[in-house]
């Protein structure tokens, strides 16, 4: 390669922290590395708004928000004064509790294939045209989705469109429902709306019928993460794709209701101090293997673990008293009882 970074470049730079090459240049999208560069020349503005760097980015501020998560996430960015500075680390694995059993294998929906983002790099005007001469099917969607949006389609929207139906190869019909579907999300960039087709390229929607069944999925989705986030600590609007994966896991796949994903969150935050998704997991997929379904169950449950810890503790050899002298306790029985009664739960692990 022939390139170099011209010395007369660094009359003006900013830091930009390691971690962000060195562990996520790989999953980082275009759209999270330019919300990531844009906080990092600004880091010393105090009144940074979604609204700024949607217009610095061209992205929509719902996107951002997205980016701006997957950058807590990983440690780069923290959420308000007040909120600990944590050490940066590389995405991993979570490492399964001793105490918790292992979770589920992945399902079959969560196994996509991957394509590539749509390139910066779009079709000249030229070829533009020369599409919309040579198909009937790009010109009516050119033609619907301006109706859809209630706005004209421009070039940008145009390259967008041609490229979801070429390069992620996505039937008419399905494009314009994705277009419906942020639509009704509030939703009408069309940076939202070349994500959502690569999303549904990956997962092999091709079909309206594929398509219905993915909408109405996000909605039961989104209806649980709404009524969650009231229920809980979770400040964040969305979930994100991890946290979407896994809620869909939990509700559709295992046939959980909100309450008992609460009772989930409970046993998080009681065992680890903290909002671990990751640990909720691991309960719902004990759960899920054990038939736990209702609160009873879990209280059934917790019954049966203490009665195992019970079992498996060591006995404790007792002092033989002199015959007809009575043992007295050494211990508070009801002191005792009080305890053993509020021994926090972890689920059993398939060892136990």
């Amino acid at each position: 390669m022939n390139y170099k970074i011209n010395p007369l470049a660094f009359t003006g730079i900013f830091a930009v922290p390691t971690a962000v090459v060195d562990d996520n240049l790989r999953l980082a999208s275009a759209l999270q590395l330019k919300t990531l560069l844009y906080m990092l020349r600004h880091a010393t503005d105090t009144d940074i708004t979604l609204a700024d760097i949607s217009r610095a980015t061209g992205y929509d501020e719902a996107d951002i928000d997205d980016a701006l998560i997957f950058w807590a996430e990983r440690g780069l960015l923290v959420k308000g004064d007040s909120a600990p500075v944590v050490p940066v680390t590389a995405p991993k694995q979570a490492e399964a509790s001793p105490a918790t059993a292992a979770p589920a294998a992945p399902s079959p929906a969560q196994t996509v294939k991957r394509v590539e983002e749509i390139p910066v790099t779009k079709p000249s005007h030229e070829q533009v045209a020369a599409r919309l001469q040579e198909s009937e099917q790009l010109r009516l969607l050119f033609a619907e989705a301006q109706n859809i949006l209630g706005k004209t389609v421009g070039y940008d929207g145009q390259s967008t469109l041609i490229m979801m139906h070429d390069s992620y190869g996505l039937p008419v019909e399905v494009i314009l429902m994705a277009i419906e579907y942020n639509k009704n999300k509030g939703k009408t960039g069309f940076a939202a709306i070349s994500k959502t087709g690569r999303e549904w390229s990956e997962l092999e929607i091709d079909s309206i019928e594929g398509a219905i069944e993915y909408i109405e999925s996000h909605n039961v989705v989104d209806e649980a993460w709404q009524k969650l986030r009231s229920m809980t600590e979770i400040t964040n609007k969305n979930p994100t794709q991890k946290q979407r994966r896994m809620l869909t896991a939990w509700t559709k796949e295992y046939g959980f209701s909100t309450d008992m994903i609460y009772f989930a969150y409970e046993e998080a935050i009681d065992n680890t101090g903290k909002i671990s998704f990751e640990y909720m997991d691991k309960v719902l997929s004990s759960w899920h293997r054990n038939a736990v379904k209702t609160p009873q169950d879990i209280q059934r449950e917790k019954i049966k673990w203490q009665q195992q810890k019970a079992k498996a503790a060591p006995a404790k050899s007792i002092k033989q008293k002199p015959p007809g002298e009575r043992r007295e306790p050494t211990f508070d029985v009801s002191a005792f009882t009080k305890k053993a009664t509020n021994i926090k739960y972890v689920p059993p692990s398939e060892e136990d």
